[in-house]
C-alpha cells in the first residue's frame, strides 16, 4: 500500500531542475550585458509598486519571488476573492478543511485547524496580522494590492511565515470625492453587492466599503427537502486617514464581517465509505452535488477588526507603528457520517482575541546602505467552549456501531509572542547587492482545558519557544531590466497544543516547524512588451506538523512529521500583444515527499477480515464494511499532501473600442490544477483538473456605467471543494459546478 519513491530519481529531477534554471538564467544575463534595450521604449507592462520589504519599491527590483495584483488587474482577471488566488499565481493553492481555507505555498500550507493554530501562509491586512485561520476567506471590495510573498519570510512578515505571506492592501482615502457600486446576479440565486465611497480633503479623509452575498446553495437533500452550500453575510470596512503634516499621518480602520456558510460541511460520500453503511436501511448518498444528513450543518464566522498606523518621516529614518485588534467567533455544526441517521456528530464554539503591535524604522536617502530595525509582540486568547463530538447508539447488521458517548471539551490556549529583528543590504558597486537580516523569536503558550460531561479532567501544560531565523540575499542588477538573484532563508513555526485532544498527552505541544528554502530567481524586461520572471528553489522542511483525525473521538489533532524535502520551478510571462491585447502565463512545477516519518497516522479502509498486527498498513481481506480503521505506519518517500505538483494558468483579456459607444473588454482564464493527495498514505487522490472562467464587459461611454456578463467553471468540471478521512467516513464537498451571472457596476 506504501508507495516508495527512487532517492536516485529524486535526485536526478533535482539535477534536472537545476541545469534548467541555469539554461534559462545564463544566457539571459548574457543578454543584459550585450544587447541594451531600446533607448525610447520603457516596459508597456503595467508597473506594480509593492511594500513587501516595508519600503516602496518597484515589483521588479525586490529579489524575491513575490506575484502581486492591483484592484484592475483583479477586476480583469475576474478574482473576486482571496480562494480564487491560486488560479492566477504559480506555487499557491487554495483547499479547505472542512470550514478553515488553508493556501498553500510551494508545498507549505497549514494542517491544523484548532484553536490557537495559526496559517502558515498568514494573511497581513494593512500592516496588522491576521492568526485566526478563518480570515483567511476574504472577499476583495476596497483592495488596492494584494501581494503573495513566497517562501520562508524570516526577518520581515516572519511570523509563522515559514510557506510565505499574502500581503493585502485597502485603500485609503484622500482628496476629493469617489465612489463604486455594483451589484450582481447569478446562478443559484447568487446576489452580490459591493459599495465603496471615499471623500475628504488633503487633511482628513474618510472611506466606507460594503459586501453583502446571498444565494439558495447548489447541494441538495432530497430526503430533507434542503438544500446547501449556500454562503450568505456580509462585511462592512471604513477608514479615516489624517495628514496634518508631509512628515505624519495617521490612519485609524474597522472592520466587521459575519457570515454563514454551510458549503464545507455539505457531505457526499464519493465511495459510500461511512459507518453508516453497517446500518440495515441506512441511505448511503454518493451522487456528485447531492446530500443526505441528519439535519441542516452550519458554519458561522464572525469577524471585529481594528487597527491604528502612524507613520513619521524624518530626514534620516520613516518610523512607523501599527496598532491592531481582532475578536473572531466561529461556530460549527457537522454530521460527521454523512448520513440521515443521527450516528456521530461534531459541534463546537471556537473564539479567539488578540492583540498585535509592531514598530519599525526604515532608513532613508540615496547612499549605498539601507536597512530597517523593528519590535513585534502578539497577544491571544483562544479556546472552544465547548468541542463536543456525539456518537448515537445504532443498531447495526453487526450488531452496535458503537455505544452511545458524548465527548466535550473546553481547552483554552494563551499565546504570548514577541521578536525582533533587523535587516541590512549594501551596494558593490553599481551592480551588486547583498543583504544580510534576521529574526529573533520568543513564544510562550500556556494550555488549560475542561474534559467531561458529568465528571471532569483538567488538563494543563506549559511550553515556551526560542528560534533564531537569517536570511541572505545577493543580488545582481546588469541593467534596468534584468534582476537576478539567490536568497537562501529561514522561518519556524511554534509549537502547538492539540486543542481538541481529550487525554493527558495534550498536555504535551507538537514541537516547531522549520523551513529553510534556497532559491534562485531571474526577473525580467527583456522587450518593451515582455516581462518574464521564473525561480527555481529547495526546501528543507523539519517537524511538519501533520493533521490527523482521533480515532476516537473524530477530533482535529496534529502530530510531527519527521519532516519533507520539496524542490522546484516556477514562472510567469506578461505579453503586451498589442494596444488592446495582454497575455498572462504562469506555471509551477513540485516535487515534496515526506521523510523520516515513520509513524504517521492513516486511515484505511476496513474489511471484514483485518490484516495481521505485524503487517497493519495493508488491506484487510473481504467486502468493505464501512468506514475505517486506524494505523500508525511508515510514510517516509509518500507525496506531502494537499499539494498539487503541477500548475498552470493561462490568461488573455481583449479589449474592443466602440467608438462613441464605449468599449467592450473580453477576459478569459485556465487554470490547470494537477494532481495531488489528501492524506499521507497517497491512498486518498485528487486527479488533475482544467477549469475556464470568463467575463465580457461593456464600458459605457463616459466611463461610469459598466455591464458584464460572467462565467465560472464553464467546461463544468467535478472536483473538490474538501475531503475529510477519518474513521467514521470518508466525505466530499465538491466546488460549485458551473456558474453564469450578470454584474452592473457605477463609479463616480
Amino acid at each position: 500500500m506504501i508507495q516508495r519513491k527512487s532517492p536516485v530519481r529524486s535526485q536526478r529531477t533535482l539535477i534536472l531542475m537545476a541545469t534548467t534554471a541555469c539554461a534559462l538564467v545564463l544566457p539571459a544575463m548574457a543578454m543584459a550585458q550585450t544587447a541594451p534595450p531600446p533607448a525610447d521604449e520603457g516596459t508597456a507592462v503595467e508597473e506594480v509598486i509593492i511594500t513587501t520589504q516595508r519600503r516602496e519599491e518597484k515589483l521588479q527590483d525586490v529579489p524575491a519571488a513575490v506575484n502581486a495584483f492591483t484592484e484592475n488587474q483583479l477586476e480583469k482577471l475576474g478574482i473576486d476573492g482571496s480562494k480564487e488566488l491560486g488560479q492566477i499565481t504559480p506555487g499557491l493553492n487554495f483547499t479547505q478543511s472542512v470550514f478553515s481555507p488553508q493556501p498553500t505555498i510551494r508545498g507549505i500550507g497549514v494542517r491544523g485547524v484548532g484553536a490557537g493554530d495559526e496559517s502558515v501562509v498568514p494573511i497581513y491586512i494593512d500592516g496588522v496580522y491576521q492568526s485566526f485561520i478563518g480570515a483567511a476567506d476574504m472577499q476583495f471590495n476596497n483592495i488596492q494590492r494584494i501581494e503573495v510573498v513566497k517562501g520562508p519570510q524570516g526577518a520581515l512578515l516572519g511570523r509563522n511565515a515559514t510557506g510565505g505571506a499574502i500581503n493585502v492592501i485597502t485603500k485609503t482615502p484622500g482628496e476629493g470625492f469617489e465612489g463604486k457600486a455594483g451589484i450582481s446576479y447569478g446562478s443559484f440565486n447568487e446576489v452580490v453587492g459591493k459599495l465603496y465611497i471615499a471623500g475628504g480633503s488633503d487633511k482628513l479623509a474618510a472611506d466606507l466599503a460594503l459586501f453583502g452575498r446571498q444565494d439558495d446553495g447548489y447541494i441538495e437533500d432530497d430526503r430533507r427537502h434542503d438544500t446547501y452550500g449556500n454562503s450568505n453575510g456580509f462585511s462592512a470596512r471604513s477608514k479615516v486617514a489624517w495628514t496634518p503634516t508631509d512628515d505624519f499621518s495617521l490612519i485609524g480602520s474597522i472592520g466587521y464581517s459575519n457570515f454563514d456558510d454551510t458549503t464545507g460541511e455539505a457531505y457526499r460520500l464519493p465511495n459510500g465509505n461511512t459507518i453508516g453503511k453497517r446500518v440495515a436501511g441506512n441511505y448511503v448518498e454518493t451522487r456528485d452535488y447531492k446530500s443526505a444528513l441528519s439535519y441542516r450543518p452550519y458554519n458561522k464566522l464572525r469577524i471585529f477588526s481594528a487597527s491604528l498606523t502612524a507613520r513619521v518621516d524624518l530626514e534620516p529614518f520613516t518610523w512607523t507603528t501599527v496598532a491592531g485588534m481582532a475578536n473572531n467567533k466561529l461556530r460549527i455544526k457537522a454530521d460527521s457520517d454523512g448520513t440521515p441517521l443521527e450516528i456521530a456528530t461534531l459541534k463546537y464554539h471556537q473564539v479567539s482575541a488578540n492583540q498585535y503591535l509592531e514598530s519599525y524604522a526604515t532608513s532613508n536617502g540615496d547612499g549605498p546602505f539601507s536597512w530597517i530595525i523593528g519590535a513585534m509582540y502578539f497577544h491571544d486568547i483562544s479556546g472552544m467552549s465547548p468541542y463536543s463530538t456525539t456518537s448515537s447508539r445504532t443498531v447495526s447488521i453487526a450488531g452496535v456501531v458503537g455505544p452511545q458517548t458524548l465527548s466535550r471539551t473546553r481547552p483554552n490556549i494563551e499565546s504570548n509572542a514577541m521578536a525582533v529583528y533587523a535587516q541590512g543590504t549594501i551596494e558593490l558597486g553599481e551592480q551588486w547587492k547583498i543583504t544580510l537580516g534576521g529574526r529573533y523569536s520568543r513564544e510562550n503558550k500556556d494550555f488549560t482545558s475542561k474534559v467531561g460531561v458529568t465528571t471532569f479532567t483538567y488538563l494543563h501544560g506549559q511550553k515556551t519557544f526560542e528560534d533564531w531565523s537569517p536570511t541572505l540575499v545577493v543580488q545582481y542588477q546588469p541593467s534596468d531590466r534584468y534582476n537576478l538573484y539567490f536568497k537562501a532563508g529561514k522561518a519556524f513555526k511554534s509549537g502547538v497544543f492539540n486543542a481538541s485532544a481529550t487525554t493527558v498527552a495534550a498536555s504535551v505541544p507538537v514541537d516547531p516547524e522549520q523551513v529553510t528554502q534556497y532559491e534562485l530567481g531571474l526577473k525580467s524586461d527583456p522587450t518593451h512588451w515582455l516581462r518574464l520572471n521564473i525561480a527555481t528553489f529547495y526546501t528543507d522542511y523539519d517537524g511538519l506538523q501533520s493533521n490527523v483525525r482521533d480515532p476516537i473521538t473524530l477530533s482535529s489533532l496534529l502530530q510531527n512529521a519527521g519532516g519533507a524535502t520539496i524542490y522546484g520551478v516556477e514562472g510567469e510571462a506578461f505579453i503586451k500583444a498589442g494596444d488592446n491585447l495582454n497575455f498572462r502565463l504562469g506555471a509551477a512545477w513540485l516535487h515534496g515527499e515526506y521523510k523520516d516519518f515513520d509513524a504517521a497516522l492513516v486511515s484505511i479502509p476496513q474489511t471484514t477480515v483485518n490484516p495481521p498486527a505485524a503487517t497493519p498498513c495493508i488491506d484487510g481481506t473481504g467486502p468493505r464494511v464501512g468506514g475505517n480503521r486506524s494505523a500508525f505506519c511508515d510514510v517516509s518517500g509518500n507525496d506531502i499532501i494537499r499539494t498539487p505538483f503541477l500548475t498552470f494558468n493561462l490568461g488573455a483579456d481583449y479589449t474592443f473600442v466602440l467608438g462613441g459607444a464605449g468599449d467592450l473588454v473580453l477576459t478569459g482564464n485556465a487554470y490547470y490544477k494537477g494532481k495531488s493527495y489528501w492524506d499521507t498514505l497517497n491512498y486518498f487522490e485528487e486527479p488533475g483538473v482544467w477549469t475556464y472562467n470568463a467575463d465580457l464587459t461593456w464600458n459605457l461611454p463616459g466611463d461610469r456605467f459598466a455591464i458584464s456578463v460572467w462565467g465560472e467553471n464553464l467546461s463544468d468540471e467535478e472536483y473538490s471543494l474538501t475531503k475529510v478521512i477519518s474513521t467514521t467516513a470518508e466525505t466530499q464537498v465538491l466546488a460549485k459546478p458551473r456558474t453564469v451571472g450578470v454584474e452592473l457596476t457605477y463609479k463616480w
